[in-house]
């Protein structure tokens, strides 16, 4: 395509945005630069090539980026206002909207997100609708696209990479997909002129709310609530706070399923559940004029990861595979031993008496469920927990989860997770000072490895210890450089051992 298409797109739309050819600032493009074909298209300096299209965009925009691009060849460059939006239908040009191609599901939540998504899969792939390695998927934990798989470091890349991903899953022949939609994704248009099959909202507690994310947890709110905007079909948990606004917010898709689970309990290990899907909207949440809700249950299903709130996730996930054409049985034995990388990781000395488990949980809601259902899965066990906060972004969990903690756990060792640009003492204390604040017990261990050391050699028979907050990331984010360090999945397995 000719960087004049991309320019009469960009014009049509009405976007504040300019276009510039180097060596001719301040002028038009013309009829020979209109000409030029565009071979590549990135916001990434780094990955400029001759023939690309450089889209100048961030808060942390250097000129010097720009340069690079050019020395590199750039054909041309765009910057402005609304460079994001103009860089998500950039994006879509340069790739042929390949969400077209796909039955999309796009997940979004504070808690719950990765789960339900590896839920989906796990289902799909068993079935005969889709078949194993025929799921494409972007998420916090990993990213498949029928030709890459890799380790993640965003919920959701920048929408030139992830319009990428979408048409590698295209070329390799891949129809069904999924991707997690952070709040940032959303509101940021990194999924702008994408249209969902199916638009799943998980759960919802504060979080993100900071100067560099969401002003508040109305923005937050709401930003997440923009899913369903680009969706044909909601998928809603019930056991959803704000639940009435949720679905209300749903309305605008085309069907709305609402899912919970009922008969929960736990057998030998394992989460033991009924799903319950209704195809409609359920009482008290009808209103007058809609249809009668459907409803459907699906029965005797388990889960193999420890967590009782996991069913709502797999409930979620059940609605969205059937309603692709898996069977219940499908449902049921796709299921069955499905465990998430990083997610509820469960390990246990010899003597079976002290119990260390990995989970990814970073914010309020999600510590709040881990903890309440190790109370519930452990009675009269003690309950530690190793926790970190991350530098530069998500500043209220420095006083949720101590708040938590020191509700629900008997100790809490305050550690290391992903500093950036912070003092990680800095962080630490004024983690600890909330603990102290909320009754809570606990100390300072700034090395995340010692503190999992401790925690875990230094239990007492009948102790369950939490590493909470990085699963399996295998790396530490400290002064804008990505560190590898032990996963927590890692020193659980490590130290349970010794």
């Amino acid at each position: 395509m000719r960087l004049g298409d991309y320019i009469d797109r960009i014009k049509g739309e009405g976007l504040d945005v300019v276009f510039s050819v180097p060596g001719k600032e301040g002028q038009q493009p013309d009829a020979a630069d209109l000409a030029k074909e565009i071979t590549g298209l990135s916001c990434d300096s780094r990955q400029v090539s001759p023939g690309t299209l450089f889209v100048c965009k961030g808060a942390a925009f250097k000129p010097e980026y720009l340069q690079q691009a050019i020395e590199k060849g750039a054909a041309a460059y765009v910057a402005g206002k609304d460079i994001r939006r103009a860089m998500a239908i950039l994006a879509n040009m340069f790739y042929d909207d390949p969400w077209k191609d796909m039955a999309l599901t796009g997940v979004t939540g504070t808690k719950g997100k990765s789960t339900t998504l590896y839920y989906i899969k796990a289902i799909l792939e068993y079935s005969k609708v889709c078949g194993p390695d025929r799921f494409g998927f972007v998420s916090t934990i990993d990213t498949y696209d029928g030709i890459n798989r890799f380790q993640s470091h965003l919920t959701t890349p920048e929408i030139i990479e992830l319009t990428e991903h979408l048409a590698n899953m295209r070329t390799s022949g891949i129809k069904m997909s999924g991707i997690e939609v952070s709040s940032q994704a959303l509101k940021y248009d990194r999924v702008y002129g994408y249209r969902f099959r199916y638009g799943v909202f998980v759960s919802f507690g504060q979080d993100h709310i900071g100067s560099t994310e969401h002003p508040d947890v109305e923005d937050y709110f709401r930003s997440k609530l923009m899913l369903f905007d680009r969706s044909d079909v909601a998928v809603v948990n019930l056991s959803n706070r704000r639940i009435a606004e949720v679905i209300d917010a749903a309305r605008q898709c085309k069907r709305i399923f609402c899912c919970t689970e009922e008969n929960l309990r736990k057998e030998g290990g394992e989460v033991c559940f009924d799903a319950v899907i209704y195809d409609g909207i359920p009482a008290p949440y009808a209103k007058e004029g809609d249809k009668p809700a459907v409803k459907r249950v699906v029965k005797g299903i388990r889960l193999s990861m420890p967590g009782l709130f996991n069913a709502e996730n797999a409930s979620e996930a059940a609605a969205v595979a059937m309603d692709l054409g898996a069977t219940e049985e499908e449902v049921v034995n796709g299921l069955k031993g499905v465990l998430v990388e990083g997610r509820m990781e469960f390990y246990e000395n010899k003597e079976r008496d002290v119990i260390a488990i990995a989970d990814y949980a970073h914010n309020e809601i999600s510590c709040r469920k881990l903890l309440e259902s190790a109370r519930t899965e452990y009675p009269g066990y003690r309950l530690e927990v190793v926790v970190g906060f991350p530098g530069g972004k998500g500043i209220q969990r420095r006083v949720d989860i101590p708040k938590v903690t020191a509700e629900l756990a008997d100790f809490t060792w305050i550690t290391e997770e992903d500093p950036a640009n912070e003092d990680l003492l800095e962080i630490c204390n004024e983690a600890y000072g909330n603990l102290v604040k909320f009754g809570g017990k606990g100390c300072i261990c700034p090395n995340r490895q010692e503190a999992a050391k401790r925690a875990i050699l230094e239990a007492k028979p009948k102790t369950v210890v939490m590493i909470i907050g990085k699963g399996s990331e295998a790396y530490a984010y400290r002064k804008g450089v990505y560190y590898p360090v032990p996963a927590d999945t890692e020193l659980a397995r490590k130290y349970i051992k010794m």
